[in-house]
C-alpha cells in the first residue's frame, strides 16, 4: 500500500507538471519541443526528469516492499525524501535562472533515495542468491 501511495502522489505532481507545461505551450504557441523559450524548456524539463526518476523509485519501492518486506518506516523515510526532492527540483529548475538551491537539494536527494533503494534491493536479491543456490 505504500507504494500505492508513492504512486498516486507522484502521478498527481506529474500531472500539475504536465498542466503546467501545457499551459506554457499555449502561452508560447510552441506545439512540439521547447521552442525558444527558456520557461517552456524548464517546465518540460521539470515534467520529463519526474517521469525519468519515478519510475526507478516505485518499481524499486514496490519490489522492496512486496518480496524483500522492507519494514515500512524505512519505505515511508525514502518514499518522503523522494517525493519532497522531486518537488524542490520541480520548483527550483523552473526559478528565473534554472539553478537554486531547490535544484541542487532535489536531485542530491533523489539520488540519495534511488542509491539506497538499489543497494538494498542488490544486497537482499545476493544474500537470496546465495542462500538459495543461485536460485536454482
Amino acid at each position: 500500500m505504500l507504494t500505492l501511495f508513492y504512486a498516486s502522489a507522484l502521478t498527481i505532481l506529474g500531472l500539475v507538471l504536465a498542466f503546467l507545461t501545457g499551459r506554457q505551450r499555449f502561452k508560447t504557441g510552441t506545439n512540439l519541443g521547447v521552442g525558444d523559450d527558456i520557461g517552456m524548456l524548464q517546465i518540460t524539463r521539470a515534467h520529463g526528469n519526474l517521469i525519468e526518476y519515478a519510475l526507478f523509485f516505485l518499481i524499486l519501492s514496490f519490489l522492496l516492499e512486496t518480496v524483500a518486506n522492507v519494514p515500512n518506516i524505512a519505505l515511508m523515510i525514502l518514499g518522503d525524501i523522494f517525493l519532497l526532492s522531486r518537488m524542490a527540483h520541480a520548483y527550483g529548475i523552473t526559478r528565473t535562472d534554472g539553478n537554486s538551491v531547490f535544484r541542487a537539494v532535489g536531485i542530491i536527494g533523489t539520488i540519495l533515495v534511488l542509491g539506497i533503494q538499489s543497494l538494498w534491493g542488490f544486497f537482499l536479491s545476493f544474500m537470496w542468491l546465495l542462500n538459495n543456490n543461485w536460485g536454482f
